[in-house]
C-alpha cells in the first residue's frame, strides 16, 4: 500500500490507498479479530439525493446511445449485505445514513409519496435518515407520515416549531453511536435554503435555523457527553469545483469581505447561506462529514486544510452508493484517516453486471415499479437526435421546455431555471417517464404582466457575477461578461423588436421563480393584480408541445449568447432599476 501522511488536528492523519488493480466491487477487509492492532476499521457507507432512484435504470449519463444497466436499490442492498458480512467476520464495524432527498424525483418515488423508498430502507436497516429540501416536496404531512412508517430515526437539529422553536417531534437532533467504546456522535442538519426553496404551504408552520450556531450548539453538547468523535450528517454539499472553491475562501479571508451567493442550484452555494465547503472551515471540532444537496461526487474526501474535517459527498440519483473506511483509534479515539474502499476511490458504480442485485430486495421494490411505470411507458412524441442540457445557449432541454411554455400561452417571454431541468432526453420515441424525468417538480405556471424594466432585471440578474443563466424564449440576447453587473446586456429583442422598458410584455414562468427562488426575490414584488395563476404544469405544457410538434427538432440559436467587448445598443443605455438590485 502507498500511505501518504497528512498533519491532522491530533496527530499525523494516515491516508491508506489500495492497490489500484484491486476489484471495483472488492472492499479490503482485516484478516480477523484475531488480528486487532488497536484501530477501529468503520464502514462508512452511505446515500445523499437519492431521489428515488431505487429501481433498475440505464446510465444514460455515461452513454445516452447505449447506458450500461445500473441495479439500483437491489444491487446497492447486495453490496451493503456483503460488506455487512465481511466486517462482522473481521471484527470490523458499518455505519450507513442517508443525508437527504431521498424519495421526490422518480415515478417510484414520488407517484408512491415515497412508501416505496421507506420500504426499501426499512429492508436495508440504515442508521438514520436526515431530510432534505426536496422531502418536503409532497408537504410536512406527507414527511412525517413516512417518518411514522419507517423502522429507523430520522436526525436534524435545525427542524423547528415556528410556534414554539422546539425541534419537531418526529426529528431528533442528535445520536450518540458506540462501536468497540469509541463513541460518535452524530449532528443532523438540512440546508436552511429549505425555508425559501420550498413552496410555503409545504413547510407550514416551520423554521430551519442557520447551521453553523446550530453545529456549534449540538457538538459541544456531544462532547459533554463524551463523544470522542462529531459526524455532521447534512443536506448541504460541496461545491462543483473544490480548487476554486477552496480559493474563494482564502480569497474572502484575505479581503475579509463577503461575496455574493448565487443561489442556482448546483452552483457553488445553496440559496441563503453558505456551501459545506465553507461551513467546515467556519466551524472546528467537526472530524468528519457526509453532505449532499449539490449533486457534486467526490471520488476522494475534500478535507480542510485548517480544521482537517474530511468530507464525503456522491453525485446522487442512485447512481453510485459511498464507502469509505474510518481508522480510528480506539485507545485515545482519534481519527486516523480512511481507505478508500474501491479502486476507483470512495464512490461505487451500482453496475447490475458487476454487484448482481439482490433478490429479496428486488422483490419488494418490482410492485412499486410496475405500478408506476405502467402509466410511464406512454409515448407521446419524438425527437431525432438526443437532448441535452448545458449553457442557457446551449441547453436544447430548455430551449425544448421554454418554448413550449411561450407558444402554449401565447406569450412573449418564458423563463426556466436550469436547476429545474433535471435530465436530458434521448434520441427516439419520447414517454411521459422522459418528461416526467426532465420536469419531477409539479411545479405549475404563471402568466406575469411584466413591464420591460422587470423583464430586463430578469435578465442581468443571471448574467451578474458568477450566476449561470436560465433558459430562456422569446428573446435574443447578448451579454458581455467584462461590463458591470447588471449593465451587462449588449443587446435585447422582444418577439423581433427592441427591448422597451416601458411596455408591458405577457410572462410565462413557474411558481417557483415567482417565489423568489433561484436568486429572483424581487419577483415577490410583482403587484398580485399582474400573476394569474394558470393551474396548468410544465410537464403538461411540455407534453402538450410534444404531441403537436412530433417529431420535435431543437437546435442551439441566438436567444442567449456571449460576446465579450461587443457594444452596447442605444437602447439599453437608459435607467431601468428603481432600487438597488440587491
Amino acid at each position: 500500500m502507498t500511505r501518504i501522511h497528512l498533519q491532522g488536528r491530533r496527530g499525523a492523519l494516515l491516508l491508506l490507498l489500495p492497490v489500484l488493480t484491486a476489484l471495483a466491487a472488492a472492499p479490503a477487509f482485516a484478516a480477523g479479530p484475531a488480528s486487532d492492532d488497536g484501530v477501529l476499521r468503520l464502514h462508512l457507507m452511505w446515500y445523499n439525493d437519492l431521489h428515488g432512484h431505487i429501481a433498475p435504470e440505464p446510465a444514460r449519463f455515461m452513454n445516452p446511445e447505449f447506458p450500461p444497466p445500473l441495479g439500483g436499490g437491489a444491487s446497492a442492498a447486495a453490496y451493503i449485505k456483503e460488506v455487512r458480512a465481511k466486517a462482522a467476520a473481521a471484527g470490523e464495524e458499518v455505519l450507513l445514513v442517508d443525508v437527504g432527498d431521498f424519495f421526490q424525483g422518480t415515478p417510484i418515488g414520488t407517484k408512491t409519496q415515497g412508501d416505496a423508498v421507506i420500504d426499501f430502507y426499512n429492508l436495508l436497516r440504515p442508521d438514520f435518515l436526515v431530510p432534505g429540501n426536496h422531502d418536503f416536496d409532497l408537504g410536512r404531512e406527507n414527511l412525517e407520515r413516512l417518518v411514522a412508517k419507517a423502522e429507523f430515526p430520522f436526525v436534524c437539529a435545525n427542524i423547528v416549531e415556528q410556534a414554539t422553536g422546539e425541534i419537531v417531534d418526529w426529528c431528533r437532533p442528535t445520536m450518540m453511536l458506540e462501536y468497540q467504546g469509541v463513541k460518535i456522535g452524530v449532528v443532523g442538519i438540512i440546508t436552511p435554503s429549505t425555508g425559501t426553496m420550498s413552496f410555503p404551504e409545504n413547510i407550514e408552520g416551520l423554521d430551519f435555523l442557520p447551521m453553523p450556531e446550530t453545529i456549534v450548539k449540538y457538538r459541544d453538547i456531544l462532547r459533554g457527553e463524551g463523544a470522542d468523535l462529531i459526524f455532521l450528517a447534512i443536506h448541504e454539499g460541496l461545491p462543483y469545483d473544490p480548487q476554486e472553491g477552496w480559493r474563494r475562501i482564502v480569497g474572502a479571508e484575505e479581503t475579509e469581505t463577503t461575496q455574493e451567493q448565487t443561489g442556482t442550484y448546483g452552483s457553488d452555494h445553496s440559496y441563503g447561506g453558505m456551501n459545506l465547503m465553507e461551513l467546515v472551515h467556519e466551524v472546528p471540532g467537526l472530524d468528519f462529514a457526509v453532505g449532499g444537496h449539490t449533486h457534486r461526487g467526490y471520488h476522494h474526501p475534500w478535507i480542510d486544510p485548517v480544521n482537517h474535517t474530511m468530507v464525503f459527498e456522491s453525485f446522487g440519483n442512485g447512481s453510485s452508493l459511498g464507502h469509505a473506511i474510518l481508522l480510528i483509534d480506539k485507545a485515545t479515539g482519534t481519527l486516523l484517516g480512511y481507505e478508500p474502499a474501491v479502486a476507483t476511490g470512495t464512490l461505487l458504480t451500482l453496475f447490475e453486471d458487476v454487484i448482481w442485485p439482490d433478490a429479496e430486495t428486488a422483490a419488494v421494490i418490482r410492485p412499486h415499479q410496475e405500478r408506476t411505470e405502467a402509466a410511464m411507458k406512454r409515448v407521446i412524441g419524438q425527437t431525432a437526435t438526443a437532448l441535452g442540457r448545458g449553457g442557457p445557449g446551449s441547453n436544447l432541454v430548455g430551449n425544448l421546455v421554454t418554448d413550449a411554455m411561450r407558444t402554449h400561452f401565447g406569450a412573449d417571454f418564458a423563463f426556466q431555471n436550469l436547476g429545474g431541468l433535471r435530465a436530458d432526453m434521448p434520441a427516439g420515441d419520447i414517454t411521459a417517464q422522459d418528461v416526467f424525468a426532465v420536469l419531477p417538480f409539479g411545479n405549475e405556471l404563471v402568466e406575469v404582466r411584466m413591464d420591460g424594466r422587470m423583464l430586463r432585471r430578469v435578465i442581468e440578474r443571471k448574467v451578474a457575477g458568477r450566476s449561470g443563466g436560465i433558459c430562456v424564449s422569446g428573446v435574443r440576447m447578448s451579454y458581455d461578461p467584462d461590463r458591470p453587473d447588471y449593465d451587462r446586456v449588449v443587446l435585447l429583442e422582444v418577439g423581433g423588436e427592441p427591448w422597451a422598458p416601458e411596455r408591458i410584455y405577457k410572462v410565462i414562468v413557474t411558481n417557483f421563480l415567482m417565489e423568489g427562488n433561484s436568486g429572483l426575490e424581487f419577483l415577490t414584488t410583482v403587484p398580485a393584480g399582474d400573476i394569474t395563476p394558470t393551474r396548468v404544469t410544465t410537464a403538461e405544457v411540455l407534453e402538450a408541445y410534444i404531441a403537436k410538434h412530433t417529431p420535435v427538432r431543437v437546435r442551439v440559436d441566438d436567444r442567449w449568447v456571449e460576446t465579450p467587448g461587443a457594444p452596447q445598443a442605444a437602447y439599453l443605455a437608459v435607467p431601468y432599476l428603481s432600487e438597488s438590485p440587491q
